[in-house]
């Protein structure tokens, strides 16, 4: 290989860098014996060396080829070594979209959250639409055995209910005091946080709607008004501690039914909080997981 030619390869792969999409749990940049938290937004090389705690995970933009890098390898690596590991399962991506989420990434509406008590429209977008997020519940209904008698939000909170689902997924709520997977029967006021487990081979996107057996409503993790989902998002065959959204079981003895809901692309969850209806579902993948607590 002509001299000349080696040196504009190599110039352009020392050129190469990655825009850090989100972290969730905990990650640091490793610069010799010193390490700094790696945050979003933050520009990295190749040969950027990252420390990825347990159940933590981080994604990396490529823009200059529409790919979306999603790590969850415990331990010191370079981003080189990350990007060779999980090749396999990047996520390709166009061009118009890669463009959306770098711009709502440095906006501020991707650091609104919130935990909608009612139904919040987040802003729809040529590639997200109020439409496309309402078919979620028709596809969620569509899944569950025809029953008239009994609403879709009833069927959920039945043990006995079988449930088609599509993506390996599930999870459990972790005690915040103990560290421990809490059991079926809880104590009030117990302070928990989220762990989700994903089997397939591909990211996905994750949220989990808690109806008590009053009717009520909650959704266990916040949504970001840019709709993007990147706090949300769970790396292909990795386990992942929501530890940053931590939340606490009723204050009185009642039965809670906590349901995970898993997409391959970014959605509005908050819709969930709307009645679950049947009717012209969007042919999507989904992931549904549930268990159920006697809070006492």
């Amino acid at each position: 290989m002509p001299l000349v030619t080696f040196l504009l390869l190599f110039s352009v792969a020392k050129a190469q860098t990655y825009t850090v999409y989100s972290v969730t749990g905990n990650a640091k940049v490793v610069n010799g014996k010193n390490t700094s938290v790696l945050q979003p937004r933050k520009q990295l090389s190749v040969n950027t060396r990252l420390l990825i705690e347990p159940e933590s995970a981080v994604t990396l933009l490529d823009e200059k080829s529409n790919k979306m890098y999603s790590f969850a390898a415990e331990g010191s690596h370079t981003v080189k070594q990350l990007i060779d590991m999980t090749r396999s399962s990047v996520k390709n991506i166009s061009k118009q979209y890669m463009s959306y989420l770098v711009k709502q990434l440095f906006s501020d509406a991707s650091q609104r959250m919130a935990h909608p008590d009612t139904y919040m429209q987040v802003t729809a977008t040529s590639y997200r639409s109020a439409t496309n997020d309402s078919m979620l519940l028709s596809r969620i209904a569509q899944l569950l055995p025809v029953d008239g008698d009994n609403s879709v939000e009833d069927l959920l909170c039945k043990a006995d209910t079988k449930i088609d689902t599509d993506l390996d997924v599930h999870f459990e709520l972790i005690s915040c005091e103990t560290g421990l997977a809490i059991d079926r029967n809880v104590k009030t006021n117990t302070g928990s946080y989220l762990r989700v487990h994903n089997g397939t081979d591909e990211i996905v996107y994750v949220n989990v709607l808690d109806i008590d057996e009053k009717g009520n409503k909650y959704l266990v993790l916040p949504v970001d008004s840019a709709a993007t989902c990147a706090h949300l998002l769970v790396p292909p065959m990795s386990t992942i501690s929501f530890k940053s959204d931590p939340f606490i079981f009723s204050d009185n003895p009642i039965k809670e039914t906590f349901i995970l809901i898993a997409t391959q692309d970014p959605v509005d969850f908050s819709i969930l909080m709307n009645p679950i209806k049947k009717g012209r579902a969007k042919p999507i993948k989904l992931g549904v997981s549930r268990n159920f607590y006697q809070v006492q």
